[in-house]
């Protein structure tokens, strides 16, 4: 099997549905946290049934840019940002694993991010200061030194930038698949069928109904990213909605870009062969996944603005895909208050980045092994929280 067909080879052996279907763990979702969790509590020994109505990766997780970048953005050190600093440090092993076990090459570079501004005066600086500080590896630098490192392709009107040596690519849907592969080779089953409501008795979550029956399950996990509030009868609201992204990839000739680069509007992402991804909008449009001449024309143009040799760049495809967006942008981890009922979503701009550490804080949450403390990334505290405007969204009674 060549990698190209690897890659290609998306688990499809159709269970059967037999009356009485039951596993000790169901997960509801099968995008990079569904498939992550499902190999993770395989390879412990679970009996694991992964449901979901598409292909593994058929929705956000293939649409990602496959960014590994927690230092990027974070203006401050938080829970979330040490999360993410964690899982980052996983993907590298998670690669070669995946790679030894389904012969898929997900793509993973340590390519680091260089960091572009076109305006002077230190902002940078002022807002990263304090990881150079935790000596967390970030280089402050001129013009010069990011065209340098941009291999000369940065425009010369940039005025400050920042490079971060750590940050690090992978290949989204590859990763998916390859999650997806791992998890079945393991032993996990995956089901293709649209997931309806919760099975609640006694006020105990006992499985998941779909559109092809019943799912009893010792404890369910609901991984279904921006769908994940699909069971509006639950006795407490799940706070996910929908943002969409747009992105387009170019075709350059020649000359491979060596690392992402990123502005205030745009970030560049390279692929083998010249390729650029190029993205991202962020759009709270509802369950919308059209692409749009305003998004596509708006992140050219900063791409544009910010590498001027792709205004003759080979235009190769535009997409979109929607985020599981949460008021506080963080992802919901844990146990709820309906028994036997657990969340893996919310995970937003980093479901990709943050798949390897959810699989395992989860697994452990599973499996009784934990003494983490989850309570950052509780569904209860958005308890006391007035309803948000980001939650305007209705999400549709199915997911699949």
């Amino acid at each position: 099997m060549t990698e190209s067909d690897s890659a290609d080879r998306v688990p499809r052996r159709e269970i059967e549905f037999p009356e009485g279907l039951r596993a000790d763990v169901a997960i509801v979702g099968a995008g990079v946290i569904g498939c992550s969790l499902a190999r993770e509590l395989a390879g412990r020994g679970r009996d694991v049934l992964l449901i979901d109505g598409r292909h593994p990766g058929a929705e956000a997780s293939s649409a990602a840019a496959g960014l590994l970048s927690p230092q990027n953005e974070a203006r401050e050190s938080n829970p979330f940002f040490d999360l993410g600093l964690e899982s980052r440090a996983l993907h590298a092993s998670l690669a070669e694993q995946l790679a030894s076990e389904t012969g898929i090459a997900v793509g993973y570079r340590r390519c680091g991010i260089l960091r572009c501004t076109f305006a002077e005066g230190g902002r940078l600086r002022r807002e990263f200061g304090w990881q150079a500080e935790a000596a967390l590896g970030l280089e402050f630098a001129d013009a010069t030194a990011a065209a340098s490192r941009s291999g000369g392709r940065v425009s010369a009107q940039i005025g400050e930038s920042l490079f971060f040596p750590n940050e690090a690519i992978v290949d989204s849907a590859r990763l998916t698949q390859a999650l997806a592969l791992s998890a079945e080779r393991r032993g996990a089953r995956i089901l293709r069928a649209s997931a309806r409501r919760f099975l609640l008795r006694a006020g105990v979550c006992r499985g998941i109904e779909t559109d092809r029956g019943p799912i009893e399950a010792g404890q369910t996990v609901d991984a279904a990213g921006a769908w994940a509030g699909f069971d509006s009868g639950l006795p407490f609201a799940v706070p996910v909605v929908p943002i969409r992204g747009q992105m387009v990839e170019l075709q350059t000739p020649g000359r491979d870009l060596p690392v992402v680069v990123q502005s205030d509007s745009v970030y560049l992402v390279p692929r083998a062969g010249g390729s650029v991804l190029v993205g991202a909008t962020v759009e709270d449009v509802g369950y919308r996944k059209e692409v749009t001449a305003r998004g596509i024309t708006g992140l050219i143009g900063a791409a544009v603005a910010l590498m001027p040799d792709l205004a003759d760049a080979t235009f190769v495809r535009a997409w979109a895909g929607l985020r599981p967006g949460t008021p506080d942008e963080w992802p919901i981890l844990g146990p709820t208050p309906v028994p036997g009922l657990f969340l893996a979503t919310g995970h937003y701009r980093n479901g990709i980045l943050l798949a390897p550490i959810t699989a395992l804080l989860l697994a452990d949450v599973l499996t009784g092994a934990t003494t983490r403390d989850l309570a950052p990334f509780s569904i209860d505290r958005f308890a006391s929280r007035s309803p948000s405007s980001r939650l305007s969204s209705s999400p549709p009674r199915v997911f699949g």
